[in-house]
């Protein structure tokens, strides 16, 4: 019933997620691996040329880096697309907010995001959890780790290889296309194992712009009011033009960056000039700590 896509790059890894679902996904499935070592595909390439390859109705893409911790996912998952009309895309990880603003998938607000997952970071390891008493909860975007869609819904959206032609961005791109028509959700009930965290480098810097560069007409996608649609826009700013700061962008890349789409607007000249301030403190001392020579 589930075609399983994975883009796989590690035997071991691979090994014990496939052992993983076996255990847990409650009804009949196929894995379809693509090995990414040699040929070094996109994940929208690797997504896409496993969908195609599908003989299920349902699609489920997930990282090969995972463990699952719940029984009858696969069951549980299916039941919802049966008892419910335009469902597009379920995933373990959302947000009810996507900002215009280049951004992660989560706001780092417990109003906005809907996660459950024991998440593993560089030097520890925790229970991530907003968990809702409700089954399901319907969200803008979902986090790539886990997409769970139908062929039909994919033969329609297929993941843009050419504008993400790497590893950042092809969940939200995907779930913002595939959102115009249908609904997506966080499955709450869910519990994964995920052993890495992503990487906010200058790839995803470079990716996250091109996200809002295509999708300006229709950012943001909110279910919140405008008051705090309006906080969230000028946090995820800072947020993303002091991460372009750090990772050693000039100055004037940034201010070019800030007055795209409109940045400016709904916010208040004592803001800006705060903020521009500790751009400016920042990017001084990261002079101050380079060689003299």
């Amino acid at each position: 019933m589930i075609s399983i896509i994975i883009c796989s790059i590690d035997n071991k890894n691979f090994d014990q997620v496939a052992q993983s679902i076996m255990a847990t996904i409650g009804v009949e499935y196929e894995i379809i691996r693509i090995e990414n070592t040699i040929t070094n595909y996109g994940i929208c390439k690797a997504y896409n040329l496993g969908a195609n390859r599908a003989k299920n109705p349902y699609l489920c893409f997930i990282h090969e880096d995972i463990l699952f911790k719940s029984d009858n996912w696969g069951l549980e998952i299916i039941r919802f697309f049966e008892q419910h009309k335009n469902i597009g895309v379920i995933g373990i990880a959302g947000s009810a907010h996507k900002s215009l603003v280049p951004s992660t998938w989560n706001q780092g607000l417990y109003a906005t995001d809907h996660f459950n997952l024991i998440q593993h970071y560089n030097d520890s390891v925790t229970l991530d959890t907003t968990k809702s008493a409700d089954q399901f909860s319907e969200v803008k975007t979902l986090d790539g780790v886990f997409l769970f869609t139908t062929k039909e819904t994919w033969l329609k959206n297929n993941f843009d290889e050419i504008t993400f032609d790497k590893f950042h961005c092809y969940d939200l791109d995907f779930c913002i296309q595939v959102g115009q028509k249908a609904k997506l959700f966080v499955f709450n009930d869910m519990l994964i194992e995920h052993f890495s965290s992503g990487s906010l480098n200058k790839d995803w810097v470079h990716y996250s712009i091109k996200l809002s560069e295509k999708w300006k007409h229709i950012l943001p996608v909110s279910d919140l009011t405008k008051k705090q649609q309006k906080e969230i826009e000028w946090r995820n700013r800072k947020i993303f033009l002091l991460r372009m700061n750090i990772l050693g962008y000039p100055f004037i890349g940034i201010l070019k960056v800030f007055l795209k789409w409109n940045f400016i607007r709904n916010t208040s000249f004592v803001k800006l000039v705060s903020f521009f301030y500790t751009v400016i403190g920042q990017k001084f001392k990261l002079i101050k700590k380079k060689p003299l020579y």
